[in-house]
């Protein structure tokens, strides 16, 4: 953990990108779904995939250039020249890991949605009800008050089970990115090798790792939530939650680094002597 934050601290500037991206993806999405015609917001979903991809190529670029000289940089500040070939090089890699992550997301959505209507149950609740109790907290409470005990322990279960579904996507998929930008630039290969090493000897480790980010993250979530009424408390969590995707990203890309490609040359290294 130290080691991370230091890191962390030193390569602060990673979050400028970061902060930049979702500065301009709000932007962009405010503009673009307020209207339009069918056409023009699916074209505006493809530039924002594509505006994604270009992003994750050049930050994950960053990422992996900061962890590898971490030890011997004075100008840590001139990571972010790492951006723009970043992008050249690992776009369409990026590409294609975005697209095989969504129809991983899709494929245990399916499973998890087959599975809830097989053990839980369908709550009959129909669609337009649900999606207009989400406008606000009044039509929510109207919404829950209509329904039966029933129908909410239901409801609750099918919450616990997509929770449940979400965190192990996120599991599958947490060595995705180092592979790729560690170990082969094809994105199937990198997938299964970052499976490989996600289930490998160090399983339980890398377990723990996953619930220490998803703790982290929880609390962070729930501290969001308190205080969104309070302006001043609601800047200072949203800049702790880009410092924590930053150190989180930056903790899994050196741990990564360290246990599998740094122990694998030392081993290589002791068989041909």
């Amino acid at each position: 953990m130290k080691k991370i934050i230091n890191l962390t601290n030193k390569y602060i500037v990673t979050a400028t990108p970061l902060i930049l991206f979702t500065l301009i993806t709000s932007v962009y999405l405010s503009i673009c779904v307020n209207g339009g015609k069918i056409i023009n917001l699916l074209i505006s979903f493809v530039l924002l995939f594509l505006m994604t991809a270009a992003f994750l190529a050049g930050w994950f670029n960053m990422l992996k250039i900061a962890v590898e000289k971490s030890d011997d940089d004075d100008e840590p500040n001139s990571l972010i020249k790492s951006f723009t070939p970043g992008v050249g090089e690992y776009f369409l890699p990026c590409t294609g890991a975005i697209l095989i992550s969504i129809i991983i997301s899709l494929i245990l959505l399916t499973i998890t949605t087959v599975i809830g209507m097989h053990t839980i149950g369908n709550p009959q609740i129909s669609a337009d009800a649900f999606s207009n109790a989400l406008k606000d907290t009044e039509s929510l409470k109207q919404f829950l008050s209509g329904l039966s005990s029933e129908q909410l322990v239901k409801i609750s279960m099918w919450n616990i089970l997509f929770l449940g579904t979400t965190y192990i996507n996120w599991f599958l998929v947490m060595f995705y990115m180092p592979a790729m930008f560690f170990e082969s630039k094809n994105p199937f290969i990198a997938f299964f090798k970052s499976l490989k090493r996600l289930f490998s000897k160090k399983i339980i480790k890398n377990i723990g790792i996953f619930l220490l980010i998803s703790c982290i993250y929880f609390i962070i979530s729930i501290l969001s939530a308190l205080f969104a009424q309070n302006a001043i408390l609601t800047f200072i969590i949203t800049l702790i939650n880009f410092y924590f995707i930053c150190a989180t990203a930056l903790g899994i890309f050196y741990y990564y680094n360290q246990t599998f490609i740094q122990h694998q040359i030392g081993q290589n290294v002791d068989t041909y002597i």
